[in-house]
């Protein structure tokens, strides 16, 4: 299973994003509106695009002539628990990780993930779980549940012939812009929303940083100026200091 960099520190994130998102609770007087349901139709089609494609919580879902049955990703991962009733309840998941796993596809897998990564269905889809998750308290699955949706949009934007590349682009700036703590919500959830903003702030900085800067622009005056400012910052100082620590380990010439 491979691991973005952002999992190693995701401790580190969230503590940080943490501190921010306290202020930014503590400091609020208006509260975000009720959060809208995606349309049946779209998560529909999502789901239609992921039954077309192996997956490994579906025993009915037949493999392509090429490729064998596949085996448990997840036997060695001491998360196993968590992952398999997650990737058995979520189709789109399932798929996504089913080629997420699999660097070496063959033409005819490689052109379905294609087309998986730039579905528009599966990006509201994604985009909808990430900013209203179902859950009202963290828990271990929700957290590794929006992880991987964040990893989707990672690989969706990392392939740079995605012809949705710049809607997906414009979507991470949108869902950073969009204030989805409403009243009443915990301060758990309140942390670990403004975690997954610090992973897609980094993504957004990664691929488009002037996108980036203008969204910081953008929103200075809401609610959520403080904690995207803090979010900047933080990231800022990380790559200063990781930078400085490469020099300090490279060998002398």
């Amino acid at each position: 299973m491979k691991v973005s960099f952002g999992r190693g520190i995701l401790v580190a994130l969230v503590v940080a994003a943490g501190a921010a998102a306290v202020f930014f609770w503590l400091s609020s007087r208006d509260h975000a509106g009720a959060p809208q349901s995606a349309s049946p139709g779209k998560h529909a089609h999502a789901q239609q695009v992921a039954l077309n494609a192996p997956s490994l919580g579906s025993a009915d879902n037949a493999q392509p002539a090429n490729e064998p049955p596949p085996s448990d990703d997840y036997d060695d991962n001491p998360m196993a628990n968590v992952l398999r009733p997650i990737l058995a309840n979520d189709v789109q998941l399932d798929t996504f990780m089913y080629y997420h796993n699999r660097p070496l596809l063959d033409e005819a897998s490689k052109a379905h993930y294609h087309e998986f990564l730039s579905d528009p269905a599966m990006l509201a889809a994604v985009k909808h779980d990430l900013l209203y998750p179902e859950e009202t308290k963290v828990d271990a699955a929700g957290n590794i549940k929006r992880l991987m949706k964040i990893d989707y949009l990672r690989e969706a934007v990392e392939w740079q012939e995605n012809p949705a590349r710049g809607e997906i682009i414009s979507q991470v700036a949108d869902m950073l812009q969009t204030d989805n703590y409403p009243a009443g919500m915990g301060m758990d959830m309140r942390l670990s929303l403004s975690g997954n903003k610090m992973e897609l702030y980094e993504l957004l900085s990664e691929v488009a940083p002037d996108q980036a800067a203008a969204l910081l622009q953008s929103t200075k005056g809401t609610r959520l100026e403080p904690l995207l400012a803090y979010i900047a910052n933080s990231l800022q100082v990380r790559r200063q200091i990781e930078a400085n620590l490469e020099t300090e380990v490279r060998p002398k010439k």
